[in-house]
């Protein structure tokens, strides 16, 4: 017989159980970074939906109730225009934050207890949304898989919002990557540019650097127009550090005493999960810094280390596809409306599939690195 128990704090779960759902599937879906969303924006009610089977959780998700979104990429309300009356609570599934949700489900349930699973984490989510939400939840970022596992309960197509970009390390060895990219000669020649700088690749816990790495994430977020000081961003660091338990790991570049360029990677399951980069860019040389932290550092950690894959998330598709990257969709969902009609999503995805791959290399072997039959399917 299986139970639901809803949680209102990360901090009342049984984290270890939660997280061993969740590890090998999103670094994003973990207890560390669910506890950073529950930091960042306190107005928002959490509410971790779990399922138990005897003593043993064989199912989660997280939900959150918010009328302002702090990540304008999950505010429902400019997505969509239109489906969403202004100013009501909207109930997200998965996540606020991170671009990478997960339904949790233990891999030993078989095929009929996993629609059952399905079943009451689904039931108790539309509950929660009739008694706070207008009777609609928004599923945001969700992988292929578990849109097969919602689509039963939808009244419409999921659409793609966005590619996710991974690498899988094929064999054991940074040359048997290489070989595997069929770009030996470009990722040599960064390698060659950056030995020139003279500048060394440290690998460093987040805590020992969160000053410098708060300053450099300023520079470069203000780069990209985003005004933020860089107080605030350290701030943010040291939420982020707290709340992840001090797991984060820095890849920095260190130009003879001081650092000039960092990269922010967390490990879960088998993956090294990239969050964050920054530079100071007037002391940068020319060197692939950013290729060389954001990519060959941890792709040579992950071999050492037994780990087989890096994350690199969303956007820079060309540059990600040409170092090996696959691109998979990230799908939006909601259950109890029918926000568009299915010939809507099926043009809009068909338009999101020819924009991805208008932005890779061309040649066909790039473009089979946009890996989704249900893309396809469903554009």
């Amino acid at each position: 017989m299986m139970r639901i128990h809803v949680y209102e704090s990360v901090d009342s779960l049984d984290t270890g159980a939660w997280d061993a759902l969740a590890s090998p599937k999103s670094f994003y879906m973990t207890t560390g970074w669910l506890r950073f969303q529950e930091k960042m924006n306190p107005e928002q009610r959490c509410r971790f939906i779990t399922l138990w089977e005897d003593d043993r959780l064989v199912a989660g998700v997280p939900t959150f109730l918010t009328p302002r979104p702090a990540n304008k990429h999950y505010n429902v309300a400019e997505m969509f225009p239109g489906a969403v009356p202004d100013g009501s609570q909207v109930l997200l599934v998965g996540g606020t934050r991170g671009y990478q949700s997960r339904i949790l489900l233990d891999d030993a349930l078989d095929a009929s207890r996993r629609g059952i699973a399905m079943g009451l984490l689904v039931e108790q989510v539309q509950t929660m949304a009739e008694q706070d939400a207008g009777g609609v939840s928004w599923w945001l970022y969700f992988a292929d898989a578990d849109m097969e596992l919602l689509r039963p309960w939808a009244s419409t197509l999921p659409r793609v919002l966005r590619g996710d970009c991974a690498i899988d390390l094929p064999g054991d060895s940074f040359d048997d990557y290489l070989e595997a990219t069929g770009r030996r000669r470009q990722i040599m020649r960064d390698r060659r540019r950056f030995d020139r700088t003279g500048c060394t690749v440290v690998r460093r816990p987040l805590s020992e650097l969160l000053s410098i790495t708060g300053d450099l994430l300023s520079k470069t977020q203000n780069r990209y127009g985003f005004e933020v000081t860089p107080q605030s961003m350290a701030n943010l660091l040291k939420v982020q550090n707290e709340a992840t338990g001090n797991t984060g790991f820095v890849y920095a570049c260190a130009d003879e005493e001081e650092v000039v360029g960092f990269c922010l990677a967390y490990e879960a399951g088998d993956t090294i999960y990239g969050r964050a980069v920054g530079f100071d860019y007037e002391r940068l040389r020319d060197g692939a810094e950013y290729f060389t932290l954001g990519y060959y550092a941890p792709i040579e950690h992950a071999y050492r280390s037994g780990l087989r894959r890096l994350h690199l998330g969303t956007s820079a598709y060309e540059a990600k596809v040409l170092r090996g990257a696959h691109i998979t969709p990230l799908w939006a969902l909601a259950l109890g409306t029918r926000p568009w009609e299915p010939e809507q999503a099926v043009e809009h995805n068909a338009a999101k599939l020819a924009e991805t791959r208008a932005s890779l290399p061309a040649g066909a072997r790039y473009e089979a690195r946009v890996s989704s039959g249900l893309w396809q399917t469903l554009a």
